[in-house]
């Protein structure tokens, strides 16, 4: 017997969300995971598409399960159970919110190494799943049109949009219990008056990518000067922005960045408000437009490119 041979099997245990899933083969499927305790891992389910296995979970995008796998020199792991924990079925009935939705999981997939845990953006990733689970976006009524539009399914990974309910007032309803865990299956819309809507949403959506780019290593620095260190005098004021250089610059050193772009002073105390506050903050209509291009431009910096989701998240 070899030593190799001689040592038990280690499994672990995780509770992961599904940030992506391909077909293996008429059976398995091989899908990538982001772990509370692990971070990222891709692992392959042997039987995972079969209908009758030892995985109770169909490995859909966006779901919440308790895996157990196998640690594999080859770097992909081998699942050998799942248990799912939490679903949200409601965001397939809410298209700008499933958008969200998928963005969250791209910047999980691609945004990070493999087994670099981040329990934060773990819980942060949570948090954000459920608020769009619970929340319906509110469109007004368009001229010739009934303020609804009829319900349809959304397909994973299809970039064209498919006709969504548009939030009509209906009160919450919990769907059938699975697992132990009961699913919200109507939601009613978002006060406009309150900050709800698009609004709303989108200030969810960049309070998740301050923390995103903060565990990253990348949080923008908007107090002073990110390349020497000079106080803001005015917060108010314009400013250069550099997401490379870290984050505002003086007009001394500004004009040395290549990436620098001008951002308003509302745009830039919107965005401390959002990195202290989080989703509460409120993203105003005159600031919104800015403020997203302004974290959209960061977010694409750090990965390398645009997030492919992202023109669908900021579409309306």
């Amino acid at each position: 017997m070899t030593l190799s041979e001689s040592r038990p099997v280690q499994s672990e245990k995780a509770l992961a969300i599904v940030t992506r899933g391909t077909d293996w083969s008429e059976t398995s499927r091989i899908t990538t995971l982001f772990t509370r305790e692990f971070g990222k891992i891709r692992a392959l389910a042997k039987g995972g598409r079969r209908l009758k296995s030892n995985f109770d979970v169909a490995f859909d995008l966006l779901t919440v399960c308790e895996v157990v796998f196998i640690r594999k020199a080859s770097g992909l792991e081998l699942l050998t159970e799942a248990r799912m924990n939490e679903q949200f079925p409601a965001l397939r009935k809410n298209l700008p919110a499933l958008y969200a939705g998928y963005y969250v999981a791209e910047l999980l997939a691609e945004g990070l190494q493999d087994y670099d845990p981040h329990p934060v953006l773990f819980d942060a990733a949570l948090a954000i799943l459920r608020a769009l689970g619970r929340t319906a976006v509110f469109y007004p009524e368009r001229e010739g049109s009934t303020g609804a539009e009829e319900e349809g399914a959304v397909r994973e990974g299809e970039g064209a949009p498919v006709s969504q309910a548009a939030g009509a007032d209906s009160p919450v309803e919990l769907g059938p219990e699975v697992n132990g865990a009961r699913s919200v299956e109507r939601t009613a819309p978002l006060r406009t008056e309150a900050g709800g809507g698009k609004g709303s949403l989108l200030a969810t959506v960049s309070a998740f990518e301050l923390v995103w780019l903060q565990e990253l290593g990348y949080s923008p620095r908007l107090d002073a000067c990110a390349t020497c260190g000079r106080e803001r005098l005015s917060p108010t004021a314009r400013a250069f922005f550099s997401p490379l250089a870290g984050g505002v610059l003086c007009p001394e050193c500004g004009p040395a960045v290549a990436d620098r772009r001008m951002v308003s002073g509302d745009a830039l105390l919107c965005i401390r408000d959002l990195t202290a506050r989080g989703a509460e903050t409120a993203l105003p209509d005159e600031t919104r437009a800015e403020v997203r291009q302004v974290l959209g431009y960061a977010v694409s910096c750090v990965l390398g490119r645009r997030p492919r989701m992202l023109n669908y998240v900021d579409a309306r």
